[in-house]
């Protein structure tokens, strides 16, 4: 890959830490005010936001950044710009319809979905976030098709910490009306974070549109046109949103009432709910920001080399992402399994995670490769077979929840997040193999690693004092834990300096 393109990877990837970070803090300071049963609701109302923003964007923002790059690479900036403006158009249409409908059907939806009148307000002031956020999409899809990843960046953080600013001057004062009120400020609060952002993308457009204009030698198409080559792929890729976010909508559907099978009261099932949702996944997804920037990267990149029909690249490319997905996986699992109470406790406040992450950990060697696997996929020119998979990924996943959870409880949800990721991974790895062969590494992937872990594990609970719950022994612990694994990786030969090497060319910035 080009050092341009490693440099705009590194920086997302540096951006999206930040970001998340200061949404860790968020996460943390918003579970100790709200707790666990303004969390479930706050999760609950989001499922309605997740629904609503891939019904407005269909897949919109995706294909202005792929169709913008390849009109800048032919110098093609006339057509550049009017593709911009009708897809911000249509967007703004969409966005404003959904936004509407939700704003006046809210107490409808909030008993249709949920059987639960208290949600009517919170989904009321979702609307606001998915007509921004829609909107905010279309200039990320934009300065990204470019190649520019600072408007993005910047409006990340500024959302994150606007979102912090809501806690004192909202969510605190309204804590005083009750759970309820406090959950609907919290997503009032997302609200305004969201047009923040959305008017830090609008300054970089409108000091990049008073840019002088390049000269463009190409005639300018017709509306009709270049609306058609937006929707051809638009449609496929909003249809995969859409899978994923029903998914997730209907997962977060089926626990609250699954548990209520299983005995649980409607509070009981709200506050489970926000347990799982609200503070043991971000923790799992957290380090995502470090395999998500690879996977989009990761696109271009086997694009590129099967192009140029440099199969041994691309080949190479896709073995050195899924190496060092799985060992974060491995080093994340190992990390949440020997902390799985502190960590939670010291974020959010909260032992009763812990038995959770107990679980979830070993999905993190399985969940972030998966994301490399899909990105393989389309990077090979098959994101039908990407489509597939999530199609069957979705529905083994709404079958095991509502099996498990009604019987086993919330500890079911937790089994079936684990087993799911670890079907998909192995659903994916199948299929690229049948198309384009590279070499599954067990030894260095799999046995190696495990080896590190449980080496790590051991000498851990030997010589740190693992069981404490104060916040700088903590630290120390995972420090010397993760450079325990970091050695015994390197002194076992699963990596080596020639693999990591490459990594640091990121960080060089000459011409």
């Amino acid at each position: 890959m080009k050092k341009s393109l490693l440099r705009q990877t590194f920086l997302l990837m540096c951006a999206s830490l930040v970001a998340r970070f200061l949404g860790m803090i968020y996460q943390t300071v918003l579970s100790r005010t709200i707790g666990p049963q303004g969390l479930g609701l706050y999760q609950m109302t989001f499922t309605v936001y997740l629904v609503g923003l891939t019904l407005a964007t269909i897949g919109m923002n995706q294909s202005l950044s792929k169709t913008t790059s390849e009109f800048i690479a032919r110098g093609d900036y006339k057509n550049t710009h009017k593709n911009f403006r009708l897809t911000m158009l249509i967007v703004t249409i969409t966005s404003f319809s959904i936004s509407l409908f939700v704003l006046i059907f809210a107490p409808k939806i909030a008993l249709l979905l949920y059987d639960d009148p208290r949600l009517t307000l919170p989904l009321r002031f979702i609307s606001i976030s998915i007509f921004f956020v829609a909107l905010s999409q279309v200039f990320q899809g934009y300065f990204q098709g470019q190649k520019n990843m600072v408007p993005s960046s910047v409006s990340q953080i500024t959302e994150q910490i606007f979102r912090l600013i809501s806690i004192p001057l909202i969510i605190i004062p309204l804590l005083k009306r009750g759970t309820v009120a406090a959950a609907s400020g919290t997503v009032l609060g997302m609200g305004i974070a969201e047009i923040f952002g959305f008017l830090v993308l609008a300054i970089f457009y409108f000091f990049a549109s008073k840019k002088p204009k390049k000269v463009s030698y190409h005639e300018e198409k017709a509306a009709q046109q270049l609306l058609k080559n937006l929707f051809v792929l638009a449609i496929p890729i909003g249809l995969g949103s859409l899978v994923a976010t029903t998914n997730h909508s209907l997962g977060n559907l089926i626990i609250p009432r699954a548990l209520r099978v299983a005995g649980y009261s409607q509070e009981l099932a709200v506050e489970a709910l926000g347990y799982f949702s609200g503070m043991a996944l971000p923790l799992i997804f957290f380090p995502t920001v470090f395999s998500f920037p690879i996977a989009v990267s990761l696109i271009p990149g086997i694009s590129e080399a099967i192009a140029q029909k440099q199969e041994k690249i691309a080949q190479f490319r896709i073995q050195i992402a899924c190496k060092f997905t799985i060992l974060l996986g491995f080093s994340v699992a190992l990390i949440l399994s020997l902390y799985n109470e502190q960590i939670p406790y010291i974020i959010f406040g909260y032992k009763q995670v812990g038995s959770y992450l107990s679980i979830l950990a070993i999905s993190c060697i399985f969940l972030y490769p998966h994301h490399i696997f899909t990105s393989v996929l389309h990077g090979l020119g098959r994101p039908s077979l990407a489509l597939r998979n999530l199609v069957i990924f979705t529905t083994l996943n709404l079958t095991l929840l509502s099996i498990l959870v009604s019987k086993l409880g919330i500890i079911g949800a937790v089994w079936t997040f684990t087993l799911v990721n670890t079907f998909a991974f192995f659903l994916d790895y199948l299929t690229i193999k049948k198309i384009f062969y590279f070499k599954f590494d067990i030894l260095n992937w799999f046995i190696k690693p495990s080896i590190c872990a449980l080496f790590s594990y051991k000498a851990s609970q030997v010589f740190l004092q693992t069981h404490t719950f104060e916040l700088k022994c903590l630290i120390f612990n995972l420090i010397i834990t993760s450079v325990l694994f970091g050695i015994s990786l390197l002194f076992t030969g699963t990596i080596t300096i020639k693999e990591i090497k490459p990594l640091f060319q990121i960080l060089n910035f000459k011409k």
